[in-house]
C-alpha cells in the first residue's frame, strides 16, 4: 500500500457513516461514564480513576483516524518534498 491509498482509505473511513455511528456510541458512552463519576459521592479512587482511564482510552480511539490521517499527510509532504529536491538537484 501507498501512503496516498492509505491516507484515501482513512478519509472514507472518518467520513462513513459507519465511523459516525462507532463515534455516537463512543460519546453516548464516555457521558455516561462522566455522569456516572459525578453522580457517585461515595466512589473509591481506584473506581474513578478506572472510569477516568476508560474516557481517556475512548477518546484516544475517536481520534486515532485524524491522527492517522495527519501523520500520512506530513509524510505524503516529506516524500514529495524529497522527490522535489531530488528532481531539482539533477536538473542542475
Amino acid at each position: 500500500m501507498t501512503i496516498k491509498s492509505d491516507l484515501k482509505d482513512l478519509i472514507e473511513l472518518s467520513e462513513s457513516k459507519g465511523w459516525a455511528k462507532i463515534n455516537k456510541v463512543m460519546q453516548d458512552e464516555i457521558l455516561t461514564l462522566a455522569l456516572s463519576m459525578a453522580r457517585t459521592p461515595n466512589m473509591t479512587q481506584q473506581q474513578m480513576d478506572f472510569q477516568r482511564g476508560a474516557i481517556w482510552a475512548a477518546e484516544q480511539l475517536l481520534n486515532v483516524p485524524e491522527r492517522l490521517i495527519h501523520k500520512l499527510q506530513g509524510e505524503l509532504a516529506l516524500e514529495d518534498a524529497t522527490y522535489n529536491s531530488a528532481t531539482a538537484e539533477k536538473g542542475n
